[in-house]
C-alpha cells in the first residue's frame, strides 16, 4: 500500500508532467488549426502512431480484466482474453487499407459514409461511435479510481475526477499531437510495467515454484482444470462475448481511425501488425499478477484480484508501479477523448450544426468538447462505479460494434450497398440489441432470455443481414472512384502535396 498523501504526490507529479509535456508539442507542432487537431496534419512518423496505436491497446483494463479472467478459468483465460484483443488489430487491416485508398483526404472515418451514402447514414454512424468513445472512456476510469484508488486510500471518485481533469487539460492543448506524445511516454512506461514490476511480483512472492505449488495447494481439486489451456468452462460467458464485440470493436474505434489517418498509407499494415503484436505481450505478462494471487489469497474474489496482487509488492516498488499505472491509464482514457473532441467538431457540428463553419470555430468547438466530454465520462463512471462489475462493463463495451461491422464492410467491397439499407440494418440491430440486453439485466421482462454472446450475435446477424437483404432487392450502384477528391491536400501515402504538385 502507498499512503494517502504519497497518492495525491503521485496524482500531481504525473499531472504536472504530461500537462507540461502537452504545452511543449502545442508549441513545437503548431496546433492551431482543426487538421492539425484531429489528425497530427497526416505527418505523423510511424513509430510515434505505432506506439500510441499500441498502448491505446494495451488497455488500462487489462491490469484489472486479465487477472480476473485468470481467477475465474485459470490458463484458459490468458487466450480466452488475449485471443479477441490481438484479433481486433488484425481484422481493422483491411478495412484501413481500402479505405485509405477510396477516401485520402478524410480527416475522420465517420465522414466517409456521407460520402458513401448520406447525412441520415452519417448520423447514425455518429450516434454509435459517440456512446462507444464514451463507454470506452469509462471502462479506462473505471479502472484507475479502482487500481489508485484500491492501492492509496484515496477515494476512488477523487481519483478519477484528477486523471479527468489532467488529461481533459493536456488534450484541450494538443489534440491528436498532444495524445499521440504522451502516448509515447505512456508506452515506454507500459514496457517497464510489463518487463519489470510484473517479474518482480513474482519473484516477491517465492518465485514461478512456489507460485505454482501454492496455487495447485490452493485450488485444490479444481488446479487441473484451471491449469489446463483447454478449460472451456468459461467460453460463454468470457471469450465469446469478447470475441463478437471487443474483437472487431477496432473496426469502429474512432481512436484507432485517427491513428490510421494519421500515418502514412503505406505504413498502415505494419503499425497495425506490430500494435497487435505487442498487445499479447503485454497480456501474457498481465496474467502473472492473476497467478500470483491465487497462489497467494483462498478467499478473494477474481474482480478484486489484482488489487490484493499488487498489494504484494514491497513498497518502494509499489510507488514506482502506481506511476507507471497512471501513464498506462492516461493513454487509453485521452485516446477516446481525443476520438470524441473530433467527432463533435468535425461530424457533429461542421457536418450536421454549421456546414459553413471556419477552421477556427470548428477548433473552438472540438476544444470545448474536450472538457464537455471530460466531464461526462467522469460522471458516467462515477455511476458504473458503484453499480456494475469491470468485466461485465467491459464486455457490454463491445455492444456498438454488432451493429456496425457488417454494414461497414458491405458499404466498403459492394458497391451495391445501399443507403436506406446501410441505416436500416445499424438502428434496428441496435434496438434489438438494447431490448435483448435490458431483458438480459431484468430492466424488462421477456423471453427468452439470451446470453450476451447470443445478444451480440443477434446483433451482427441482424445488422449484416439486413443491410444485404435490402441492398439485394434495392440496389445502389456506386462508383468508388467518386470519392477521392482530386486535388485534396492529403496525399495517397498519407503526406501533404506541396504546392507545387510535388509530396513533400
Amino acid at each position: 500500500m502507498v499512503s494517502r498523501l504519497g497518492g495525491f504526490g503521485l496524482l500531481a507529479a504525473w499531472g504536472v508532467a504530461m500537462i507540461a509535456l502537452s504545452y511543449y508539442v502545442f508549441r513545437r507542432q503548431g496546433v492551431d488549426d482543426t487538421e492539425e487537431f484531429i489528425t497530427a496534419g497526416g505527418r505523423a512518423q510511424v513509430g510515434l502512431t505505432t506506439a500510441s496505436f499500441a498502448v491505446t491497446w494495451m488497455w488500462a483494463g487489462d491490469i484489472l480484466g486479465v487477472p480476473q479472467y485468470v481467477g475465474i478459468t485459470g490458463v484458459a483465460g490468458i487466450w480466452m482474453y488475449a485471443a479477441p484483443a490481438v484479433l481486433s488489430s488484425f481484422v481493422v487491416i483491411p478495412f484501413a487499407l481500402r479505405m485509405r485508398r477510396l477516401f485520402p483526404q478524410g480527416l475522420t472515418y465517420s465522414e466517409y459514409f456521407i460520402e458513401r451514402f448520406d447525412k441520415r447514414a452519417h448520423l447514425v454512424v455518429v450516434l454509435v461511435i459517440l456512446y462507444t468513445m464514451v463507454l470506452g472512456g469509462v471502462i479506462q476510469l473505471f479502472v484507475g479510481g479502482a487500481v489508485i484508488g484500491g492501492l492509496t486510500g484515496i477515494d476512488p471518485n477523487v481519483v478519477m475526477a484528477i486523471l479527468m481533469g489532467v488529461i481533459g487539460v493536456y488534450i484541450l492543448l494538443g489534440g491528436l499531437w498532444g495524445s499521440m506524445t504522451t502516448d509515447f511516454v505512456q508506452f515506454v512506461s507500459a514496457l517497464v510495467l510489463t518487463l519489470v514490476f510484473v517479474p518482480l511480483l513474482l519473484f516477491e512472492v517465492g518465485g514461478p515454484g512456489a507460485v505454482y505449488d501454492q496455487m495447485v495447494a490452493n485450488l485444490g481439486s479444481k488446479s487441473s482444470a484451471f491449469l489446463s489451456l483447454a478449460n472451456f468452462d468459461a467460453i460463454e460467458g468470457l471469450f465469446l462475448p469478447y470475441a463478437l464485440g471487443l474483437g472487431v470493436w477496432g473496426v469502429v474505434s474512432l481512436a484507432t481511425w485517427q491513428r490510421v489517418f494519421a500515418v502514412r498509407r503505406d505504413r498502415t499494415s505494419r503499425f497495425l501488425t506490430i500494435g497487435g503484436i505487442g498487445v499479447f505481450t503485454t497480456i501474457a505478462m498481465y496474467s502473472i499478477i492473476g497467478f500470483v494471487g491465487l497462489a497467494a489469497f483462498t478467499d478473494v474474489s477474481p474482480g478484486n484480484l489484482s488489487i490484493e496482487a499488487l498489494g504484494l509488492l514491497p513498497d518502494w516498488a509499489a510507488v514506482v508501479f502506481l506511476l507507471v499505472a497512471l501513464m498506462v491509464l492516461g493513454s487509453s482514457v485521452d485516446s477516446y477523448l481525443t476520438a470524441i473532441a473530433s467527432l463533435t467538431s468535425r461530424d457533429i457540428y461542421y457536418r450536421h450544426v454549421d456546414t459553413e463553419a471556419s477552421d477556427d470555430q470548428q477548433l473552438r468547438v472540438a476544444r470545448g468538447a474536450s472538457v464537455g466530454f471530460a466531464v461526462i465520462i467522469f460522471a458516467a463512471t462515477v455511476f458504473a462505479l458503484g453499480s456494475i462489475s469491470f468485466v461485465q462493463l467491459l464486455l457490454i463495451g463491445g455492444i456498438g460494434a454488432s451493429a456496425l461491422v457488417g454494414p461497414f464492410a458491405l458499404s466498403l467491397f459492394w458497391r451495391k450497398t445501399a443507403g436506406t439499407a446501410f441505416v436500416a440494418g445499424v438502428v434496428v440491430s441496435q434496438l434489438v440489441t438494447a431490448f435483448l440486453l435490458a431483458a438480459s439485466y431484468d430492466v424488462v421482462v421477456t423471453s427468452p432470455d439470451l446470453k450476451l454472446w447470443e445478444i451480440m450475435a443477434v446483433g451482427h446477424l441482424v445488422s449484416t443481414g439486413l443491410t444485404a437483404g435490402i441492398s439485394a432487392v434495392s440496389p445502389d450502384d456506386f462508383r468508388f472512384e467518386s470519392i477521392a477528391q482530386e486535388g485534396s491536400a492529403m496525399a495517397t501515402d498519407g503526406g501533404r502535396r506541396a504546392s507545387g504538385g510535388d509530396r513533400e
